[in-house]
């Protein structure tokens, strides 16, 4: 199971900062303008649903490439692992919640399906960040010393190879964005 020297896996605690802060923005964005023009709603709504889609894109690369291999890997750590991965389902359903919200204030924007969209955000936010830091004190420490720098790498990989160049540009803008020079470097 252990390896000599731990991987980098700072790159997780980035990205999950990024969708963490993407939501809250979102939320924000919404709850600023109670009737907004068509062209806001368009903007704001394709964000809402690309951050959704990001968030599922990073999950399946969990669920199809690490979680599978730290249990198999350190069958220890096991229930941690499988209890991390099994509150994806929780999320989903937030996700699912968040999406039709998205739906339903693009169909019909005005405060009442704005205020909506930005509390299933709020609710998001609330569901998912437990999560995320959960799985960066015990699933990622399980990863660095489990996984080949190459095994953790592929998950970027995964989710990067389902984007299309634009998305890409967006995604990575969303990451970077924020971080001091040292954390860029090492996300470029």
């Amino acid at each position: 199971m252990s390896q000599e020297q731990p991987i980098d896996v700072r790159d997780m605690a980035i990205v999950h900062r990024a969708f963490h802060n993407g939501f809250d923005e979102s939320a924000r964005l919404i709850r600023a303008t109670p009737a907004p023009s068509p062209a806001r709603v368009i903007f704001l709504a394709d964000h809402v649903d690309f951050l959704i889609a990001m968030l599922h894109l990073h999950h399946e690369g969990e669920d199809e490439l690490l979680y599978p291999k730290l249990i198999e890997r350190a069958p220890e750590q096991a229930a941690v692992t499988e209890q991390t991965q099994q509150e994806h389902q929780l999320i989903q359903t937030a996700l699912d919640v968040t999406s039709a919200a998205c739906a339903a204030w693009r169909a019909r924007p005005c405060a009442e399906t704005g205020e909506a969209l930005a509390a299933s955000l709020d609710q998001l936010n609330s569901v998912t960040t437990p999560h995320l830091d959960a799985e960066e004190q015990k699933v990622v420490p399980l990863a660095a010393v489990t996984l080949t720098q190459r095994e953790w790498d592929d998950m970027g990989k995964h989710a990067v190879a389902q984007m299309s160049a634009a998305r890409r540009g967006i995604a990575f803008g969303m990451v970077l964005e924020p971080l001091d020079e040292a954390d860029r470097s090492h996300m470029m």
